[in-house]
């Protein structure tokens, strides 16, 4: 009897189970902790990852850009120094041992100049006397020689001032022609050595066919005189071959090598290319 009531008993309790079961529908879910992301539910987060890998290869490429920049713009100031260098050693002509100061005292000069430009007049014109006197001048001559351009480039300012007063046309500055007859041919190269600027006419290049060329100048000549004058420029020289005689046979004076070669050409037009105005 006891054993059939066990039997009812268990039966009971699992029937009141199967029904509890049934009557919920469904399983129990999962923990949060087993269920694996979709591919729906993963898109987003592959999308913001691929953005923020995007950005810092974008980042990375324009700091790589940028520092090639300022690299090629450190080049090239370096690039325009070297070349400003070259122009200005071009510019300079090395000084005559007879005369001249020797290459270091120039440069030690024009140091100084660079930096008498924020000094005082005095300053200035102290290096001027001193370019002068190592240039073979006295120095009382020398202090005649600053006082009189400024004298001269002063009157020279005054007559293109009553010039366009009066209506007038404005006569070009003779200042240095007047310095020039005034110093005489000699000290005025001397004159313009001591201020490093040129004193013959540099040839660049020989046309072809040219009256020059087929007298034998040659690219890298320095014309010194033309006709038996002195020359300093190019406009100076194209002057003197409109004077005398077209054709007739003249002497120009070259330095070629540091030594001195006369050449036979017509007057007229040479057919070179070089030189520039006066001493630059």
């Amino acid at each position: 009897m006891l054993k059939t009531l066990l039997l009812v008993l268990a039966g009971l309790v699992a029937g009141f189970t199967i029904a509890l079961w049934l009557g919920s529908g469904s399983e129990a879910p999962p923990p949060l902790s087993a269920v694996e992301p979709s591919g729906a539910s993963s898109a987003p987060a592959r999308v913001v990852a691929a953005a923020d890998g995007a950005t810092a290869a974008t980042l990375a490429a324009l700091e790589a850009a940028l520092d090639a920049e300022v690299d090629e713009r450190a080049a090239l100031e370096q690039r325009l120094a070297e070349l400003a260098t070259q122009l200005e050693a071009l510019g300079e002509r090395p000084a005559r041992a007879a005369t001249g100061p020797d290459s270091a005292t120039v440069t030690a000069a024009r140091e100084r100049f660079r930096r008498d430009q924020n000094g005082s007049s005095e300053e200035a014109e102290g290096y001027l006397k001193e370019r002068l006197v190592a240039n073979g001048f006295a120095p009382d001559r020398a202090e005649w020689i600053i006082q009189r351009t400024e004298q001269l480039r002063m009157e020279a300012l005054q007559a293109q001032y009553d010039a366009r007063r009066g209506g007038r046309p404005v006569e070009m500055d003779a200042s240095e022609e007047t310095l020039r007859a005034e110093l005489g041919e000699a000290d005025y190269e001397r004159y313009l050595e001591a201020y490093g600027r040129r004193t013959t006419i540099p040839v660049r290049d020989v046309l072809a066919s040219s009256p020059a060329e087929r007298s034998g100048l040659k690219a890298g000549d320095e014309i010194v005189a033309y006709a038996g004058n002195r020359v300093f420029d190019l406009r100076e020289l194209n002057q003197l071959t409109f004077q005398g005689t077209p054709g007739e046979s003249v002497i120009v004076e070259v330095r070629r090598d540091g030594q001195s070669v006369q050449l036979v050409l017509p007057r007229g037009p040479l057919g070179i290319t070089g030189g520039g105005i006066r001493g630059r």
